[in-house]
């Protein structure tokens, strides 16, 4: 099915404005016009349409009737090969309906981007083609993001929870690509936003403990029987890692308040599959890899932790806007910060009365996306904690009216929990880190303090008998604002420190490659 040229150019703006919030360090110009096919006031030109797979082939057939040529052709120059994969990429996105046909236009883009930048330094026709590089990058977002909202069916039953059913796709895809990591984060929203993997891997390869593969698995509102849930009966022995941070604090194991987040997860339809024995997996692939005459790079298969960060500083710059993928419109939702517009926000935690506790996701016009977390499950957060203006949008709670402090117990189903997995973790002889994540100065009023104070002392009392390993940062940065997006919660700065944090603890027993 064709679009027409009005359909496709209202398709175009409507893609752009949707598109421009998630990176706002590009400025989306007029998509290329006479090389591409997306244009604001003209559809593609006769040259590129000439060039059109006919309307019986699907766009997958186009690819793979060009890719799986029986034999190589002569070399041609990058930048006519450039223009070549670029016309094949507007024109697979006029008929394009399907998550896989949009793939293919995402791929075609890529195609195009490599090749124009391969044109040399030297060539006359290099500073056009610079040009070109950035308006295909214009394309690849477009097309990127249909690919990511016309998303397939989950593969599972649904766990009652967005965050949740997202971060396991994308863990179970992980261990698919690369293998299981050998660190394991887990936690509560805290823990989401507040331990960068990516950083972790990089300052640890500094310190000599190179090519660890590191994922965050955190999950909103997750209390200690969600993580026992995750650890013991969601994954699999062979998903296990060799070592797991869990990344929290206090209020994830007190088992006075309600724990709505679990009392969701138990009552899924996912759930209960894993009670019956049948846990999570992928399907197995359906589709061939196009063959290709294109040899795969040796940096690619030399190593396993290829799905690192290159960022080479300790923590990212506060001015750097442009090293990855980020969701901007997030806001954390506690009893001391309630929803103003329900309407608008995709809830990620069953809400019970009027104080809702965790997490929740600022809602675009597609709905919820899949490009929130980053490759490695982290959700980098990029607001700055500011008491002045925080304050003026939302009312300060007290911890003794806080509903994650009030009532309180030590004693309980997280305290069961909580020693389950530590029996388990030892029986499959996989070291366990608990980390009290830092809060500010500010949510620390006494009520919150008394029970840190309470919490930390019996966490190190554990610690001496060997049940754990226990990092304490909580009041690591009490009057440091600069790294909090709210009172409790770490922008990615903060979880950037943090990750430089733990790398330099001797005592946690990172394991080497």
């Amino acid at each position: 099915m064709w679009f027409s040229a009005q359909d496709f150019n209202q398709e175009c703006d409507r893609l752009m404005a949707n598109f421009y919030w998630k990176r706002p360090y590009t400025v989306l110009a007029a998509l290329l016009v006479g090389v591409t096919g997306c244009s604001w006031n003209s559809p593609p030109d006769t040259a590129e349409s000439q060039h059109s797979p006919s309307q019986a082939d699907s766009p997958a057939e186009s690819i793979l009737a060009v890719e799986n040529s029986p034999s190589c052709p002569p070399q041609v120059d990058p930048f006519t090969k450039a223009i070549d994969k670029a016309m094949g990429a507007a024109n697979l996105a006029q008929s394009a309906q399907s998550p896989q046909d949009w793939d293919l236009v995402v791929l075609g883009w890529i195609q195009a981007i490599e090749a124009m930048q391969s044109v040399p330094p030297d060539s006359p026709k290099r500073a056009f083609a610079q040009k070109k590089v950035a308006e295909y990058l214009n394309n690849l977002d477009v097309a990127q993001q249909k690919a990511t909202t016309k998303t397939s069916p989950l593969p599972f039953a649904s766990f009652n929870n967005p965050i949740f059913e997202e971060q396991l796709l994308l863990y179970l895809s992980y261990v698919a690509a690369v293998g299981p990591p050998d660190v394991l984060i887990v936690g509560s929203s805290r823990a989401l936003v507040g331990v960068d993997p990516q950083q972790l891997q990089q300052v640890l390869a500094r310190y000599g403990k190179g090519g660890l593969k590191i994922f965050n698995f955190g999950v909103n509102g997750a209390t200690a029987q969600v993580v026992d849930f995750q650890l013991r009966q969601l994954l699999t022995p062979e998903q296990l890692p060799r070592l797991v941070i869990w990344a929290d604090g206090v209020r994830a194991f007190n088992s006075g308040r309600t724990d709505k987040t679990y009392n969701s997860l138990a009552t899924s339809a996912g759930y209960q599959q894993v009670m019956a024995g049948n846990r999570p997996k992928l399907p197995e692939p359906t589709t061939k890899t196009p063959n290709t005459c294109e040899e795969i790079p040796a940096s690619i298969t030399q190593s396993p932790d290829s799905e690192k960060s290159t960022q080479p500083s300790d923590t990212i710059p506060a001015n750097d806007t442009a090293e990855r993928w980020r969701l901007t419109r997030v806001s954390f939702e506690t009893s001391s910060n309630p929803i103003t517009t329900p309407e608008t926000r995709l809830l990620l935690t069953q809400l019970g009365g009027s104080q809702p506790q965790r997490l929740a996701l600022a809602r675009n016009t597609t709905g919820y996306s899949a490009i929130a977390m980053d490759a490695n499950g982290f959700l980098p957060m990029d607001s700055k904690f500011d008491p002045k203006t925080y304050y003026q949008q939302n009312p300060r709670v007290a911890g003794r009216y806080d509903a994650d402090y009030q009532p309180f117990s030590f004693a309980g189903s997280q305290a069961v929990a909580l020693n389950s997995i530590q029996a388990f973790l030892a029986q499959q002889q996989i070291p366990l880190v608990i980390v009290n994540l830092p809060v500010s100065d500010d949510y620390l009023d006494s009520v919150r303090l008394t029970r840190e104070r309470q919490f930390r002392k019996r966490m190190q009392q554990k610690a001496a008998r060997n049940e754990f390993v226990f990092v304490d940062l909580g009041e690591q940065w009490k009057n440091q604002n600069q790294y909090f997006a709210d009172p409790s919660h770490l922008n990615r700065y903060g979880a950037a420190a943090v990750a430089s944090l733990l790398a330099d603890k001797s005592e946690i027993p990172w394991s080497q490659r």
